[in-house]
């Protein structure tokens, strides 16, 4: 019997390009021989529910979608201790997480690598040991900008519109003193 796969697919991530391509994705996961079970998320936070539910029944875990649709992925994972892989499938606006580790935008080969099961060992972070990071962190001004920016302008304007929620948060400039404990080194 093949490895069991969960797809975890945000269909309106980026353009909702991952519609037009998901029976392909399926059959690079069918010839690999995984038996691969579909979520797709329904609003915030839909996809840590899902994987903190059943991610332990899986081998693998695959967000597909963006950086935020991974970060529910990772969070969900790492709240359930999963011990098996995970995967990323990048069809976001941006895709930085992908970009900074030469994931292929292109989601056919994307998926070929996680058939292959070509990956790479990543630490993860937390904040208070409950809210988790796969690359990075951001506090303060500006930090909810990836999550207050409309997807609607996001499918218009691409990374603009990120720019352009940025600007509007402008007024809302404060100072924060901050303590990050690192590998036992408290910085401050």
């Amino acid at each position: 019997m093949g490895k069991k796969l969960l797809l975890v697919v945000n269909p309106v991530s980026g353009k909702a390009r991952v519609k037009a391509e998901l029976f392909g994705i399926l059959d690079v996961f069918s010839q690999a021989g995984f038996s691969t079970e579909v979520y797709l998320t329904r609003a915030p936070g839909d996809g840590t529910r899902k994987v903190e539910e059943d991610g332990n029944g899986f081998d693998i875990i695959a967000a597909c979608g963006g950086d935020g649709t991974l970060n529910e992925v990772v969070t969900g994972a790492l709240r359930v201790s999963f011990r098996g892989d995970l995967g990323f499938l990048p069809c976001g606006t941006t895709n930085d997480f992908a970009s900074s580790l030469s994931i292929p935008k292109n989601l056919i080969q994307a998926s070929r690598l996680i058939a292959r099961e070509e990956g790479k060992d990543l630490d993860f972070g937390a904040f208070n040991g409950e809210r988790y990071f796969s690359y990075i962190a951001v506090f303060g001004a500006f930090s909810d900008v990836a999550y207050t920016t409309d997807q609607k302008l996001k499918h218009v304007f691409g990374h603009v519109a990120y720019i352009f929620e940025a600007i509007s948060h402008l007024q809302d400039l404060r100072s924060y003193r901050v303590k990050v404990t690192c590998d036992g080194v408290v910085y401050e």
